[in-house]
């Protein structure tokens, strides 16, 4: 398609936004995706405050897999690439492998990721262990804008209800301050069962309109719920001023009205001085005589 004189490709990829797995098992996390426009496709693993970590790649259509980062000699990470699939196999799972995984597509010079697939751990702390996950953002921010901050809950369901808070802190403050709460929504989860257990992921959101630079900082989801509080990663918003061709010219009239104006109390003073100093020197002649 054809937008704007730039050209937009629709990327389809398909994830299991949530799996549960047994420590030392091994898990399947599916991947499919649209067929047309693709020269490569990519698994990322990502552990919450780093950055992604790129798995492994494979040009489309080729059906070899290229692995990165060390990953190739792991011994435990495989991945089946088809034409229309991409699907990740992890056996002998160990505790740092329960994080988020992301599978994405290239075209060009763009690139497209998936939703994100959660994985979690069916263990009796892992089952009971609520996690919050907050995605940065990807878009330049100016004044003006408009974000939607998204926050991600999993957890096991329990007796009462819970609470969402947001938090911003920002430079010059030394405390985070509540700017919004949020009741427990059942219209924003979505349930799972696994075995006796249920657990259901929640998303979210807090919509800013109308930024300014007093807006920028970093924005925290907390969760109250089975009496605790659990924080989120934190999403960083950096708010750029952009200064258009008015503001400009007032600004540059503004400064040169200054200048006009310090020239002219400068010379004024100088005036006042060269008076003061011919009023002395006939002052001193009319003494003399």
């Amino acid at each position: 398609n054809r937008v704007n004189g730039t050209w937009e490709y629709d990327h389809f990829i398909h994830q299991d936004s949530l799996l549960v797995a047994e420590l030392g098992s091994s898990v399947i996390i599916p991947c499919s995706h649209s067929d047309d426009y693709i020269n490569t496709v990519l698994w990322y693993k990502h552990s919450v405050g780093k950055k992604p970590l790129l798995i492994a790649y494979s040009e489309h259509g080729s059906g070899s897999v290229t692995y990165q980062n060390g990953f190739n000699n792991t011994n435990r990470y495989f991945i089946r690439s088809e034409p229309d699939s991409f699907n990740l196999t992890i056996v002998h799972l160990e505790e740092y492998d329960f994080v988020t995984y992301y599978c994405a597509v290239s075209f060009l010079n763009m690139i497209t990721f998936g939703e994100g697939t959660i994985l979690l751990h069916k263990g009796d702390d892992g089952m009971r262990r609520t996690t919050v996950l907050q995605q940065p953002v990807s878009d330049r921010l100016h004044s003006g804008d408009s974000v939607t901050l998204q926050c991600s809950v999993i957890s096991q369901i329990c007796a009462g209800e819970y609470r969402v808070y947001w938090f911003r802190h920002s430079s010059g403050h030394s405390d985070p301050g509540i700017i919004y709460t949020h009741d427990n929504r059942s219209d924003q989860c979505m349930e799972r069962s696994e075995s006796s257990s249920s657990i259901q992921s929640c998303v979210y959101s807090l919509s800013q309109t109308e930024l300014t630079p007093s807006d920028a900082g970093i924005y925290y989801c907390a969760v109250a719920t089975c009496g605790k509080i659990h924080l989120g990663n934190g999403t960083k918003l950096i708010i750029e001023v952009i200064w258009n061709s008015i503001t400009l010219v007032l600004a540059t009239l503004n400064i040169m009205t200054m200048i006009v104006i310090i020239t002219l109390l400068i010379v004024i003073h100088k005036i006042h001085i060269r008076g003061m100093l011919v009023l002395l020197s006939l002052d001193c002649i009319s003494t003399s005589f």
